[in-house]
């Protein structure tokens, strides 16, 4: 294991933040206060299995209560200091979501999570949204990619980004703005302009979320009001009728891809053909956003404020929870087991498995190979502090993807050449 010392990120007051597992059943409801160190986390719907692999990690150790209105008014929560008065769930581990409530003004929320940079909400949503002060910080978790949803049934397999523009800019309003076969205005579903999945693939296609069809108006039916409300969209749409299975599309993250979805591949502004997030359309290595082929994707943003070493804090005298969570959720982006983070290998170990698809479909960062720093940005290439490609795809896939080896080691004696370093258990470049 051949681990760089690196700054510490935070070490919380919890010690080595040992992650335990314990089977619970649904949470009661009652005030949220009253549970165990409870943490306060809103924002994007798609980045719920992520928070419930990470409380079935740390058991019993905290209380994660979830609110999820979207990626942007997340954002809003914490960088404006908002009480947040939607209806909270208590992520219980290794079972149902319970619920909790919050005083009748609200509750202030201790992590933001945003599928997109805060600057993009700032241009895309809300022009209020203030910048970070020098108090508060946006720590990286898992890479999340978006794609162009269809029924599996759909014949369609590829959109282009000036062919996704008119569809979704115009909603087959005019045979001149209309796109084949998506020509039923009913079978074309966006998210609402708050979401992280539609700030992020906006840049990416040249539309800014304000001029998608009907994304400012929640009330109307094809705007969902969620990841899980899109794939009951497009599932009911696509089954109507042969028409409408190939009319129908709509938007959702890697993650929200379940049974009877399929994603189209995407053919980026200067690209000469279209790609899969995966390998093929059926794959679920996600080789394409790792190595920077497919366009629609970047790093999760876990907002917090921060004390004057960078470290997070608790708004509800929680800091060493707040503190845990963190560490969990940005784990996959440090060397475990040094200075970059208290948690260990096998602990990153677990997390990387549950976060991966097929269960999930997130990305740890010690599994990509390039890196960029702006919503749908330049991609530079980059070499995580403990690499896990392999963990990632034998979670992932089962296999190595092609032409990709993966040795398994329990140290750095059996590893060698251009793979000296043994990283959860397969050898890695680092």
């Amino acid at each position: 294991m051949r681990f760089a010392q690196r700054a510490p990120l935070f070490i919380a007051a919890y010690g080595a933040a040992a992650l335990v597992t314990s089977a619970t059943g649904p949470a009661a409801a009652g005030a949220c206060s009253a549970l165990s160190n409870p943490v306060y986390v809103s924002g994007s719907s798609a980045f719920a299995p992520v928070l419930q692999a990470v409380a079935n990690a740390l058991g019993s150790a905290v209380s994660i209560v979830y609110t999820k209105p979207g990626s942007c008014e997340g954002l809003d929560l914490v960088l404006k200091g908002v009480l947040d008065t939607n209806n909270p769930s208590v992520l219980v581990p290794n079972g149902s979501s319970g619920t909790c409530t919050y005083p009748t003004a609200g509750g202030t929320v201790d992590i933001a999570i945003s599928d997109v940079y805060p600057a993009t909400c700032q241009a895309g949503f809300d022009p209020t949204l203030p910048s970070l002060l020098a108090s508060q910080k946006d720590f990286l978790g898992p890479v999340q990619s978006m794609t162009f949803a269809v029924p599996s049934g759909s014949s369609e397999a590829a959109i282009s980004a000036a062919a996704a523009y008119v569809v979704f800019g115009f909603d087959a309003s005019t045979p001149a703005n209309t796109i084949s076969p998506w020509t039923v205005p009913g079978d074309i579903f966006v998210r609402f302009w708050d979401s992280g999945t539609i700030n992020m693939i906006a840049p990416a296609i040249g539309l800014v979320p304000g001029k998608w069809a009907n994304a400012t108006n929640n009330t109307s039916a094809q705007t969902a009001a969620s990841t899980g409300a899109m794939q009951t969209d497009i599932l009911t749409a696509g089954t109507k009728s042969g028409t409408d299975t190939n009319a129908t599309i709509g938007i959702v993250s890697s993650s929200g891809l379940k049974t009877g979805l399929a994603p189209l591949a995407f053919k980026a502004k200067g690209q000469s053909c279209a790609y899969y997030p995966d390998s093929t359309r059926q794959a679920t290595d996600k080789i394409n956003v790792r190595q920077g082929r497919y366009a629609i994707w970047g790093p999760t943003h876990l907002v917090a404020n921060v004390d004057a070493s960078g470290a997070p804090l608790g708004q509800n005298a929680n800091t060493a929870a707040v503190q845990m969570v963190m560490q969990a959720l940005v784990a996959t982006s440090q060397a475990p087991g040094t200075g970059g983070s208290a948690l260990t290998e096998a602990q990153v170990g677990t997390l990387i498995d549950a976060i991966s698809p097929p269960v999930d479909g997130y990305i740890p960062l010690c599994a990509m190979q390039v890196s960029r720093t702006t919503e749908i940005g330049p991609e530079a290439s980059y070499a995580p502090p403990a690499a896990c490609s392999c963990r990632f795809e034998m979670a992932a896939a089962g296999s190595p993807v092609a032409g990709h080896t993966c040795t398994a080691c329990t140290s750095d004696l059996g590893c060698s050449g251009s793979t000296p370093a043994c990283n959860f258990g397969y050898c890695e470049a680092e």
